[in-house]
């Protein structure tokens, strides 16, 4: 059970945490292009490092339960690739928005008699629609869409340098998608980007929450410097296990814009 609450942890929560271009959690979006023509088509990508530690309880069917916390720091070791990346882009009062992050990571575990190594692919993909009430750039949007979890891990039992055995698990996670988006001007310069999302259907369901500063830099001061908080529970169930992560942890970015 150990090693299954280690794997099902890097697997289901790492896609947080990498160098990456995803923007479903720094708050993205073309909602920080003030100053810009509203009519004007407009784009967005904001590449950002979450730090976060991960909680993970599992509970099967006959009632029993445990859990365990894996840092930012132990998820780094076993991550082999990550690709993740958001792009955003409209006009008016409408901006269509879709970001993919796709994670390998890999670990072995080394048992008195056998060595387990396991090898886990995530991907997750976000598409939909965003509403700005005020046109592209104004403070508040509405999002709306899909979104998909997928996670496929194997298993290879070794003894003696020879395979034994091999085990997979793979799941597919479709959900609908709402949420919205709100950013408070503090100064010429200096804002607060706020995000928060919701997402149900095949999942026991997932919810965001983050919140962070930003700067203008650059002469035309399009781009900025993103510094923040965020905070993800996600649910899932497997038949009669059902597993609760939650992720939360500092995060930093920069996003691009024009």
């Amino acid at each position: 059970m150990k090693l299954f609450i280690k794997c099902a942890s890097r697997a289901v929560c790492s896609f947080c945490l990498a160098f990456s271009l995803f923007v479903c959690g720094a708050n993205p979006a073309l909602a920080q292009q003030q100053g810009q023509d509203p009519d004007s088509f407009s784009w967005s990508v904001t590449p950002y490092l979450w730090a976060s530690e991960t909680k993970l309880d599992l509970t099967l069917g006959n009632g029993l339960s445990v859990g365990d916390t894996v840092s930012f720091s132990d998820l780094l070791d076993t991550l082999d690739t990550a690709v993740m990346v958001h792009v955003e882009g409209g006009k008016g009062n409408w901006s269509m928005f879709g970001d993919l992050t796709y994670l390998d990571m890999s670990d072995s575990n080394e048992r008195e008699l056998i060595t387990i190594d396991s090898d886990s692919e995530q991907t997750f993909l976000d598409v939909g629609a965003a509403y700005w009430p005020g046109g592209v750039g104004s403070n508040l949007s509405v999002l709306g869409g899909l979104r998909y979890s997928g996670f496929d891990d194997r298993y290879t039992f070794r003894a003696g340098g020879e395979t034994i055995g091999t085990r997979r698990n793979k799941n597919d996670y479709y959900d609908a998608l709402i949420g919205v988006r709100y950013r408070f001007d503090l100064s010429e310069r200096w804002s607060l980007l706020t995000r928060a999302d919701y997402s149900f259907g095949d999942s026991e369901g997932i919810y965001l929450l983050n919140a962070n500063f930003s700067v203008t830099v650059g002469k035309r001061r399009q781009n900025r410097i993103l510094f923040g908080y965020q905070y993800k529970q996600a649910k899932f169930k497997d038949g009669d296990l059902r597993s609760d992560f939650t992720y939360y942890g500092p995060m930093a970015g920069f996003n691009f814009r024009w």
